[in-house]
């Protein structure tokens, strides 16, 4: 089904005297006139609110330098006002942020962890980590690579998911915190007390 903005076809109007077009002519205007005013009033009388100036990845931490300020007219709009900023620097984005778009109350905040998983905090090197973005709530697979006494052995894998996005350290390595499920943290252990972790994109996730 199609929609169209234009107005449906009306049938010609009967001639009016030229007194009486100009009567109508000249309210209108004056009409339009107040429109435009009462508009630019209402824009100049606009709330402060907090405006993301840059973009954030799910899960990462919210700077000062992320946000900005805009000034809104709608009343009830979903926006965070300008004094609770002091609330937003320091917590987590819990979706993916645009730069150019109104804060609501719900981008941020800590981000809740899948049920019965566990918080594990991993530090890799470049080669572990995949070049593609890590947003908060991506889905990863984490290989447990065997020792060189233990070469024979298989791969281990345990299912992740990305809590707090990586964040480089100057050392080179990357920091960053998944959620694991809980039944798998005594086995991931070894290999993350060796350092033989390998994260790994799940292509099946969306």
């Amino acid at each position: 089904m199609s929609i169209s903005w234009l107005p449906d076809s009306q049938p010609l109007p009967t001639r009016r005297p030229v007194s009486l077009l100009a009567a109508i002519v000249v309210l209108v205007a004056c009409l339009g006139g107040l429109g435009t005013a009462y508009g630019f009033a209402q824009m100049g009388h606009g709330q402060p609110v907090v405006l993301v100036v840059k973009p954030v990845l799910q899960g990462e931490v919210i700077q000062s330098g992320d946000l900005g300020v805009a000034e809104v007219s709608v009343a009830g709009a979903p926006t965070v006002p300008l004094a609770d900023q002091g609330r937003v620097v320091g917590s987590r984005a819990l979706r993916t942020l645009a730069a150019g778009s109104l804060l609501t109350p719900g981008d941020f905040g800590q981000p809740d962890l899948p049920p019965g998983s566990t918080l594990v905090a991993l530090r890799l090197a470049p080669g572990q980590l995949p070049s593609a973005p890590l947003p908060g709530g991506r889905h990863l697979l984490l290989f447990g690579l065997p020792g060189l006494e233990d070469a024979d052995d298989a791969v281990s894998v345990f299912s992740a998911w990305v809590v707090y996005p990586p964040q480089s350290q100057l050392d080179g390595t990357s920091v960053m915190s998944v959620a694991v499920m809980a039944g798998d943290v005594s086995g991931l252990a070894t290999y993350l007390l060796h350092q033989r972790v390998t994260v790994v994109l799940d292509e099946r996730a969306p």
